[in-house]
């Protein structure tokens, strides 16, 4: 009796084991450990890797979007990747991972507490700055016009950036007399900034930038000089759990539990340290986990969902969350984000689940991700916090 031709696999499919196996053709695997599929179906034994440092206890890394540069946390130092080994640009980060995004060649980054910008030389500068303390006045002999003055203090930073102004102080001065003012704030590596709105005005002009703590005004209106913009302007806000660069403006994401809500405030237009806290605001239920930029949106993923913001109205994608991290790519040959969702991968706009027909994976509790070019193909590529439970699993 002739034996039976043993089946022939043309291509080998990928990876299904949401169907049942009894019914899947024989090109589909329900496992692939340390194999690729190549573009041809074949299965080969995956490419392995080389250790570029020692011993490190790495929280969180970020390349360049033109990949010239490598940053990541060791043991709680901001490094660079600085030929085969690193160097160090800020110590005593803490363990919490940080978040990073990339906007005109800076990479800023936070973890709620710490946070910096990092310029293309490795020079790190401050992104959070303190509010200036308001100043106290009060009136000696001199020869204004009598009325209603007030007083704010801002600070110039270290590369010329100005702050948001301190609360005003008020003073009604009578005939004959000046303004002193005191308790001028100081702040390491920045200069002070006086300014003053004269009697009965509501706009402020530059006074002085003086050396002191104190000093005695004294002048007349046509002395004061530019105008003070961004009076009431903020600092970046302090537990931001997500950031990202869109439309010339950097989202920040702050998560309030007691409302079970997250605000995402939006940076000035190209002054991306300033922050309008009160109004320049969106709210999103849940906890941002994920803010990615797409041409069309701002594509936001929380505990609870998917959404896209498109500067004016949020549109819901999807009624399921996304895994913590910075695991978003954007892909160029179309135009869309992917990223790693709580049923795996998912892109958007539009929005498609691309893997959750085949592939139902525990997602992590945390993960990282990116897109990868490499021998002819191109691979998402996640690496996660072992975790989580998977949504629809074949028992």
């Amino acid at each position: 009796m002739a034996s039976k031709k043993p089946p022939n696999i043309a291509r080998f499919l990928g990876l299904n084991n949401v169907t049942d196996p009894l019914r899947l053709g024989l090109g589909w695997l329900r496992t692939a450990d340390n194999v690729d599929i190549t573009d041809t179906g074949a299965i080969k034994k995956r490419v392995g890797y080389t250790r570029s440092l020692g011993a490190a206890a790495i929280t969180g890394a970020y390349a360049t979007e033109d990949f010239s540069r490598l940053y990541f946390v060791d043991s709680g130092n901001l490094k660079a990747m600085a030929g085969s080994g690193a160097v160090t640009l800020v110590t005593g980060m803490g363990s919490a991972p940080l978040q990073w995004t990339e906007i005109n060649e800076q990479v800023f980054f936070t973890n709620g507490a710490a946070s910096g910008i990092i310029c293309p030389d490795n020079t790190v500068l401050p992104w959070a700055w303190a509010v200036p303390g308001a100043p106290t006045v009060s009136a000696v002999t001199g020869t204004l016009p009598a009325g209603l003055y007030q007083v704010r203090i801002t600070f110039t930073l270290p590369d010329g950036r100005m702050t948001g102004a301190s609360e005003s102080t008020e003073l009604v001065l009578t005939e004959g007399q000046a303004l002193q003012i005191a308790g001028i704030a100081q702040a390491a590596g920045c200069t002070t900034n006086v300014y003053i709105a004269p009697a009965d005005s509501e706009v402020y002009g530059h006074a002085a930038t003086p050396a002191g703590s104190a000093m005695v005004w004294n002048e007349g209106p046509e002395t004061l000089g530019r105008e003070l913009q961004g009076a009431t302007l903020d600092p970046l806000p302090e537990d931001v759990v997500a950031i990202q660069a869109w439309r010339g403006r950097i989202y920040a994401a702050q998560y309030m539990p007691e409302a079970g809500q997250t605000a995402i405030f939006r940076s000035q237009p190209l002054g991306f340290h300033l922050f309008d806290l009160a109004q320049d605001l969106i709210l999103i239920p849940g906890k941002v986990t994920m803010l990615a930029p797409q041409d069309a949106a701002l594509v936001i993923g929380t505990d609870q969902s998917v959404l896209a913001y498109d500067g004016d109205k949020l549109i819901d994608l999807a009624g399921y969350g996304v895994i913590p991290g910075q695991h978003w790519a954007k892909d160029e040959d179309d135009g869309r984000v992917l990223f790693w969702s709580a049923r795996g991968l998912c892109a958007a706009l539009p929005f498609a689940n691309l893997t959750e027909q085949q592939v139902s994976v525990a997602p992590g509790l945390r993960a990282g991700g990116t897109l990868v070019r490499f021998d002819g193909q191109k691979r998402f590529v996640v690496a996660i916090q072992q975790g989580g439970n998977a949504f629809n699993p074949r028992l």
